[in-house]
């Protein structure tokens, strides 16, 4: 690492945050969010801690780099919740007329994307922090004017690597929420799209794709499915950490502008197919609008490379859709937005419902997160792979073998699904199929496959959990149950 790149840390007086013009919020950060509750926090705070003295509130992490004009900015990657708050606290204050020193501060240069949002929850703070200045009388408004531009700092971390800035950014506390890995992907390929005006409404397309997405979402998607497919279907274990910042290279790939995709024949059916599906979309936008042309979608498969850039946010898109109608459990809370709701569940096999039913009130939830984990992550592969064909026949497979290490154990752990997804074990239920879906040719192979009812754990019948032992019976002896 060379001098240039090492990070440059300095305490600055809030009134020089604010006073300087090469801030901006770039593209890839989420709208302002903070509440009034949180801005309440923050003005007490300044308002509890100055009369001692100085009060830091915090650090912000900034990247700093040449813009696509060459000029040099300053993207806030952490604090941009706090740094907006106090350039609304700040106007807020000047217009009272109190403050004899009359202090303005620099235009924040915030980002295009999510602007309805930040427009909306900035004016609503603002007539917040309005109502709130107006109870005080002059003297108060002016020891608050001090205590913001005079007394209030930052530790201000400046890097010139947007990575290490996003991983310095992942060890800090804020009011914020925390850092997803996906936040650095979304950064990664929003840089990988260009700076042209064609590329400016592709970007906005994108992102308004991304922010469709709940935060906790998008990172669901990586970490409980495309992550853990990627890794399992290729006899990779996943780690007790999970999907981390460390794990991000496994979703970049392609870049359709590298010079040398032309030796690299490997890349060169991925660059041939989004080439083809682009002016498919451009040369017959009208027809498909008007329903004549079915559209046509680039072929995503979760164990091929990835396309950077606009492919990899349709990507997302695409798999968060697919997850949603296939009822997926981590996208079934009340995160999911109301436009989602009536597809969720669409695809999803009956059944398996009684795997399902255990998430249900008066399920054993906790007793079944892992192995209904293990069976979504199944079920999202295997429709990437064949889509609908025998989807019912693959369901109840998935599910006999995700059972397996349910019946065998009396308590299921990480590392239990860990190596049951890596066919560590013996007995005829102890296999890859992750695999075997990656590997087969057609819906057939994979479907033909036999688990036999396993044993359950220890010799004592009378230990057996009632719950595992109907689901085994109506898995394995579904004829016989619907008699009954």
């Amino acid at each position: 690492m060379g001098d240039d790149d090492r990070p440059r840390v300095k305490v600055w007086k809030i009134r020089e945050l604010l006073h300087n013009e090469r801030l901006r919020i770039p593209d890839y950060q989420r709208p302002y969010a903070w509440s009034t509750r949180n801005v309440a926090e923050l003005v007490d705070d300044i308002r509890q801690f100055t009369p001692s003295g100085s009060y830091r509130i915090g650090t912000v992490i900034l990247h700093g780099h040449p813009d696509e004009h060459g000029e040099q900015v300053l993207d806030v990657v952490d604090g941009q919740q706090r740094l907006t708050t106090l350039h609304l606290l700040a106007r807020v204050l000047r217009a009272t007329g109190h403050d004899p020193n009359k202090r303005d501060v620099a235009r924040l240069r915030l980002s295009p994307f999510g602007a309805e949002q930040t427009a909306a929850r900035a004016k609503e703070n603002a007539e917040y922090m309005a109502r709130l200045v107006n109870e005080w009388d002059r003297d108060t408004v002016r020891e608050v004017a001090d205590a913001v531009f005079l007394q209030c700092e930052v530790v201000v971390v400046t890097l010139t690597n947007l990575d290490e800035a996003f991983q310095m950014f992942d060890s800090q506390n804020s009011r914020g929420r925390a850092l997803y890995p996906t936040d650095l992907l979304k950064a990664f390929h929003l840089r990988e799209i260009g700076s042209g005006l064609r590329d400016a409404t592709t970007k906005r397309e994108v992102v308004e794709l991304w922010e469709d997405i709940p935060a906790a979402h998008v990172n669901a998607l990586f970490s409980e499915y495309l992550f853990k497919i990627r890794r399992w279907s290729g006899g990779r274990d996943v780690s007790k950490d999970g999907f981390t910042t460390n794990d991000i290279g496994m979703f970049k790939g392609i870049r359709e502008r590298d010079v040398t995709n032309s030796e690299n024949n490997w890349a060169r059916p991925f660059v041939y197919a989004k080439n083809f599906t682009d002016d498919y979309r451009s040369e017959n936008s009208t027809l498909v609008r008007f329903r004549m042309l079915q559209p046509v979608e680039y072929p995503h498969q979760i164990d091929q490379p990835v396309l950077n850039g606009e492919t990899f946010f349709r990507m997302v898109s695409h798999y968060y859709l697919l997850g949603v109608r296939l009822g997926l459990l981590a996208f079934s809370d009340d995160k999911l937005s109301k436009a989602h709701q009536p597809a969720l569940g669409k695809l999803r096999s009956t059944v398996i419902n009684v795997i399902d039913e255990q998430g249900e009130p008066g399920g054993d939830r906790s007793r079944y997160a892992y192995i209904r984990g293990l069976l979504d992550a199944l079920l999202i592969y295997y429709h990437d792979r064949f889509g609908t064909q025998g989807s019912d026949r693959f369901a109840r497979l998935a599910a006999r073998y995700v059972m397996v290490p349910r019946t065998r154990n009396f308590a299921v752990k990480r590392e239990t699904i860990n190596n049951h997804a890596l066919g560590v074990g013996q007995g005829p239920g102890s296999f890859n199929l992750f695999q075997e879906v990656r590997d087969a040719g057609s819906a057939r192979e994979v479907l033909n496959r036999d688990i036999p009812q396993p044993d359950f754990y220890g010799s004592d019948p009378a230990k057996r959990n009632e719950v595992d032992a109907a689901v085994v019976e109506a898995l394995w002896n579904p004829k016989q149950v619907a008699q009954g």
